[in-house]
């Protein structure tokens, strides 16, 4: 029995994905390896690096252990005891546990009994280091359909506190068997939610995927709503369109308005802004209802305020975003005071420090996103993508092309280079590079950039508009006017389609637009688009700092001469620290 392993194991049954997930965050926190966004062919390369030598793996049910054996001859504690852990997970089995499972049968007597068992059954059943008395199951044997269920009922009882990730192994493996058809539901359920509670998102999102597929409207809620935050919002569509329909044939306003709701979240995360507009924020069930009905509860009044906010954001409003997010922030900062990984914390702070960078506030930014960034590390979490979006956010503000290209390639090791997130750091890349004069090298990934999200996310997808717009700006910084001219014609239409005319990526381009036709003498084209420009920037300030000296800019660029020039001269934007972010 040398080299069994005496650690962890990692056994994703096929039929049950959350089993990878389960063993990899336990394999992860108890080797202090971040695999967050890793296949497990990556996870299992750096475990084998920083594991101990005497790691038993077992992967998609292969054991690569020795072979098992059927054991021999009995006595009754010893067959308890193995009909119980057989129902079990291959991982630690504490004392506790144990003693919960087979106390029942075994009587009075049962602390001698199980002692005297487990030397009995050394061979099937072998110590765990740690702290606390705890066993591993080293060979698996169809367990009897009453021992499933009665650990069923102790593992119930057990996941309504905090507990070890072991727990949580064996709660998924008990649900999976027939005999705990009935308690499969439940356990799945106090499964996914302890996961929620750690902050492992993505593994919370795969047991709710099994949950879901009972059908109970909560579950699907759920599921879509964890769809949404690890990045799969398409699934949420699928699933939230069946419910709305349900929900409408039943008259329940209720479910509709909060299926609705997560259908935008998902809409809004596709860059779908005008999709997320019909089903929700514009629908007349919630122009009735209100966005937060007074029967919501307040965690999901949280919720929706939280997305309410981050909409606003990217249509452009962020003054109204401001407001909204300044309503919300005291509350959950009484809640959460020295901030977390957890809860609504994070997404609320994420949204303050982008807001802070689009008002020019630089450092305040970088302060906030840094704060955000260093909880998820002491978390784990490094690669969590609320942790990559504060990354991103402190990127921008640096404005240095080093520091950018590592964010960026970082990004595409972990996530590939079609990832939105990594197209997003590289764009903030060539803003980088255009800005230190290194335009060729910025316009070639610019032009990437926008091929690569025009493929995967489409055409008219924010990210891929915003590579289009970057890469104009890269010409007109090498005064390449009328290239920059055709780039920004052809994309000012697209962006009015998808973003709104008034938002102040459209309402840029058409400045941009009227720089270069007036650089180019076509000053009767020019003269409205700027004329336009000048009313914006007499109007705005605070949230539209950036808008305000990403205008200036294109202007003092352009070097437009006589009373064309003396339109912007009233214009000038307060000083900020550090560089202006991209607009």
């Amino acid at each position: 029995m040398a080299g069994v392993n005496r650690v962890v194991q990692l056994w994703p049954a096929a039929e049950h994905e959350s089993h990878l997930a389960a063993a990899v965050s336990e394999a992860a926190e108890l080797f202090e390896v971040d695999t967050h966004g890793l296949e497990l062919a990556d996870a299992a390369r750096i475990f084998g690096e920083r594991a101990p030598k005497d790691v038993r793996w077992t992967v998609a049910g292969e054991d690569l252990g020795p072979a098992a054996i059927e054991p021999g001859p009995l006595s009754r504690p010893a067959r308890v005891v193995l009909d119980f852990v057989a129902a079990l997970a291959p991982a630690p089995i504490t004392a506790d546990l144990l003693m919960s499972g087979v106390s029942g049968l075994l009587g009075p007597r049962a602390p001698m009994l199980v002692a005297d068992a487990l030397t009995e059954l050394a061979e099937f059943v072998r110590p765990v280091p740690g702290e606390t008395p705890a066993w591993q199951a080293v060979y698996r044997f169809a367990p009897p359909g009453d021992s499933v269920r009665r650990a069923a009922s102790i593992l119930e009882r057990l996941l309504a506190e905090p507990v070890r990730l072991e727990i949580y192994r064996h709660a998924l493996e008990v649900a999976g068997h027939p005999a705990a058809a009935e308690q499969r539901p439940g356990l799945l359920r106090a499964v996914a939610r302890g996961y929620e509670q750690r902050g492992d998102t993505p593994a919370a999102a795969q047991v709710w995927r099994l949950v879901a597929d009972d059908g109970d409207p909560e579950d699907v809620l759920t599921a879509a709503r964890l769809d949404v935050r690890t990045g799969d919002p398409r699934a949420a569509i699928h699933r939230t369109a069946r419910l709305i329909q349900d929900a409408r044939r039943a008259r329940d306003v209720r479910t509709e308005h909060r299926a609705r709701f997560v259908a935008a979240t998902a809409h809004d995360a596709l860059g779908s802004y005008a999709c997320a507009d019909k089903v929700f924020y514009r629908h007349p069930l919630v122009t009735s209802q209100g966005p937060e009905p007074v029967w919501l509860g307040a965690e999901e009044r949280r919720e929706v305020r939280l997305a309410r906010v981050q909409a606003l954001r990217v249509r452009g409003e962020y003054g109204l975003a401001r407001e909204l997010l300044d309503a919300v922030l005291p509350e959950i900062r009484r809640a959460q005071p020295f901030g977390s990984h957890r809860g609504d914390w994070p997404l609320a702070t994420l949204e303050d420090a982008r807001l802070l960078l689009l008002a020019g506030d630089i450092a305040r930014s970088r302060e906030v996103a840094g704060l955000l960034a260093d909880r998820f590390a002491r978390a784990g979490w490094s690669r969590h993508r609320l942790a990559r979006s504060a990354v991103a956010v402190l990127t921008e503000g640096e404005h240095e092309v080093g520091q950018a290209r590592h964010a960026a390639a970082e990004s595409a090791a972990w996530f590939g280079e079609d990832d939105p997130q990594t197209l997003e750091l590289r764009i903030i890349e060539a803003h980088a590079l255009s800005d230190d004069g290194q335009g060729g090298e910025a316009i070639a990934l610019l032009a990437d950039v926008e091929a690569r999200a025009g493929s995967w996310l489409g055409a008219e997808h924010p990210l891929t508009l915003k590579a289009r717009q970057r890469r104009a700006l890269a010409r007109m910084r090498l005064r390449d006017w009328e290239t920059a001219a055709r780039l920004f014609e052809e994309l000012a239409p697209r962006q009015e389609l998808a973003l709104g005319a008034g938002h102040p990526d459209s309402r840029l381009t058409r400045l941009e637009l009227g720089v270069c036709l007036a650089r180019l003498n076509h000053v009767r084209r020019a003269r409205p688009l700027l004329a336009e420009a000048v009313k914006a920037l007499h109007e705005h300030d605070g949230p539209w700092q950036h808008w305000v000296s990403a205008a200036r800019a294109a202007t003092e660029l352009a070097g437009l001469p006589g009373p064309v020039a003396r339109w912007f001269t009233r214009a000038r934007p307060r000083a900020q620290p550090g560089c202006q972010p991209m607009p």
